[in-house]
């Protein structure tokens, strides 16, 4: 039982004996006095519900004191030379880092325990010193923390640790908080507030804390691990994880088209690839996107390229990574084998919903795909659904196969940017990796018409040439056309030519960005119309609406707004069912938003957000109601 359960539980027993003593003082039980230590036992349930609030499960799996006793020895040793407080929990998980996990165990008032996750993969694919800066970073908010009156005083004169391990701990309490089906005004009395008010303030202020905790974290790794070290655990890890995302795990799961179960040993497999994954034809170019990427929403560490400029030049390092003996190898020896058979076992049994679903999925292509071809024998497929065709018929037979849909798409729809971009697509698909200038000085015509067209679509004045624009996603076609055509010249290695591909790429984004800030306003009157998409690409959309519970009514509709000419914004509009069955208020919907085709822009409009709750929103909320053909979807009885 969680430690929260149990202090709820004291409280409501100590409430009870303080009832039954002042009923035993006064000798009666039917005195008035039993009506306000109800009404105490009725508040008090609020409290005790916010104190055995728990934490998501863990991932991974756990690893006993016995067991792995050199990773302990290396964790140990790390969290000594920072003086940081000791790990209550060690585990591995299959992905490709290192994370300390706060879990709390009174709730909000936390007391956390400190679960350290290492990814075998990681340990797999880096040294014994590289693996040691990464968990030595991890470890860095716990320092200098020892009885309460130390980690007081330390909160008060360095806050910027104690903030990072609180908002940790908060994080992961509203990760598994959910509001109460029964009578939430009450069970969530306390809880609530807490998480839509004083948790986002608290949040947005902990989150330049975080940023400085961060930065500091990277300097004690560089004083205790060294520059090298940080370096290759950075680099190589930014190369395997594009290698993992774009090659290993989508092989993996193409098995899924045959199997309703997982039938692959991915760690297994992993295990003699990852080394390799540096040496990959790609890897240049990941790892240039590495270098010019973000980082991803909730990480505050810094950008790739800032973090290595502190190791100095660090480029020759790229390699380093897949040199020498791994971790695995060296602090797990002979036991190697066992923990990698058990992550597999694990993985498998967590990833056997989401399979099933794949499979199913997969099955459902196969027969959309069926359809399209028999209605386009018939009578001729519009644009939407000849392009739904292409994506289709790539997904389940292959890029080779839908090279001649393409094709046909472009001679009947010759000004569509969709099916240029497509059939430029499917026709690098095909390909494969293209050979270095260096390899091969001649491209065959099939990839020179591929990049032909992609430098058409990515080109600002191509729609000149054409006579005019041809529809109003034009733009939205020219940044991932860009993008592609990049990817192209960097397997080919094309200096020159990458170099215009980029500038206009960064001319592409400032361009989104400006049409972006117009199209997000929503102040004043908004240019609305229903989108224009036909009913097979809305197919797996409406299928998962019917799904959710929550999910009373959905619209879907296109903003355009004329200081952002050829640029469409896709909104798509939720409105909450009367099911008992709701996730938080500032649920974001990210899994309906992704079942929208690429390059569609959408955004997710929650009607119980509350930025669209209130007579400030009222008029729009109306509009985007009453505009006709808007409406995708409405449960029964909505």
């Amino acid at each position: 039982m969680a430690l929260g359960a149990i202090a709820g539980l004291a409280l409501l027993l100590g409430l009870g004996l303080l009832v039954c003593l002042i009923g035993w003082l006064h000798g009666s039980w039917g005195a008035l006095w039993l009506i306000p230590g109800l009404l105490l036992l009725a508040a008090s349930w609020p409290v005790v519900r916010a104190l055995r609030l728990q934490a998501p499960p863990l991932e991974g799996v756990a690893i006993d004191p016995h067991q792995a006793k050199e990773v302990h020895a290396l964790v140990e040793k790390m969290r000594a030379g920072l003086d940081a407080a000791p790990v209550d929990e060690l585990r591995f998980d299959v992905s490709l880092d290192v994370k300390l996990v706060m879990q709390p165990r009174l709730g909000i008032l936390g007391l956390p325990r400190r679960v350290l996750i290492i990814g075998l993969p990681l340990m797999m694919a880096l040294g014994t010193e590289p693996l040691a800066a990464l968990i030595t970073h991890a470890l860095a908010p716990l320092r200098k923390q020892g009885n309460w009156r130390d980690a007081l005083k330390e909160a008060l004169r360095e806050p910027a640790a104690w903030v990072e391990r609180q908002r940790r701990t908060w994080q992961v309490l509203e990760d598994g908080w959910t509001r109460s089906r029964l009578l939430p005004w009450w069970q969530d009395a306390l809880l609530a507030p807490f998480m839509e008010r004083f948790l986002p303030r608290f949040n947005a202020r902990a989150v330049v804390l975080g940023r400085e905790e961060a930065a500091i974290a990277d300097r004690l790794v560089l004083s205790q691990c060294g520059a090298t070290a940080l370096a290759t655990g950075l680099m190589g890890p930014a190369v395997q994880r594009r290698f993992l995302d774009e090659v290993f795990w989508p092989q993996r799961w193409a098995s899924a088209r045959e199997s309703h179960l997982p039938n692959v040993l991915p760690l297994r497999e992993l295990r003699a690839l990852i080394g390799a994954s540096l040496r990959h034809p790609q890897a240049t170019g990941w790892l240039h996107d590495s270098l010019q990427a973000l980082p991803p929403k909730g990480d505050l560490r810094a950008s790739l390229r800032d973090r290595l400029a502190l190791t100095g030049d660090a480029a020759r390092l790229s390699k380093r990574a897949s040199e020498g003996r791994s971790a695995a190898d060296a602090l797990l020896g002979r036991q190697l084998d066992s923990w990698i058979d058990l992550l597999d076992t694990y993985w498998q049994r967590e990833a056997a919903a989401q399979w099933a679903e794949v499979h199913a999925t997969h099955r459902e292509r196969e027969k959309l795909l069926t359809e399209l071809v028999e209605s386009h024998t018939s009578r001729p497929l519009a644009l939407d659904d000849h392009l739904l065709w292409i994506r289709t018929a790539s997904l389940v037979k292959g890029p080779a196969s839908a090279v001649p849909i393409a094709r046909e798409a472009v001679s009947r729809y010759p000004k569509s940017p969709g099916a240029r971009f497509l059939l430029a697509c499917t026709l690098l698909d095909a390909r494969g990796l293209l050979p270095s200038r260096h390899l091969l000085p001649d491209l065959p015509p099939d990839a020179n018409e591929a990049l032909g067209l992609l430098r058409e679509l990515s080109d600002e004045h191509a729609d000149d040439a054409r006579g005019g624009a041809s529809d109003s996603h034009d733009q939205a076609w020219a940044l991932p056309a860009a993008r592609r055509l990049e990817r192209a010249l960097i397997q080919r290695e094309g200096i020159e030519a990458l170099r215009a591909v980029r500038l206009r790429i960064a001319e592409l984004e400032r361009d989104a960005a400006k049409a972006m800030d117009v199209l997000t306003d929503f102040s004043g009157l908004q240019l609305l119309g229903p989108a224009k998409m036909g009913g097979r690409s809305l197919r797996p959309l409406l299928d998962r609406l019917k799904r959710e519970p929550a999910v009373g009514r959905a619209w879907l509709l296109a903003k355009t707004d004329t200081r952002a000419r050829g640029w469409v914004l896709h909104l798509l509009v939720i409105e909450r069912s009367t099911s008992l069955e709701q996730p938080g208020p500032r649920h974001e919907w990210a899994e309906l938003q992704a079942l929208l085709d690429a390059p569609v822009i959408c955004r997710v409009i929650d009607l119980s957000h509350p930025d669209w709750i209130g007579p400030r929103r009222m008029d729009l909320v109306q509009q985007i109601q009453e505009t006709s053909g808007g409406r995708i979807y409405a449960a029964r009885g909505n």
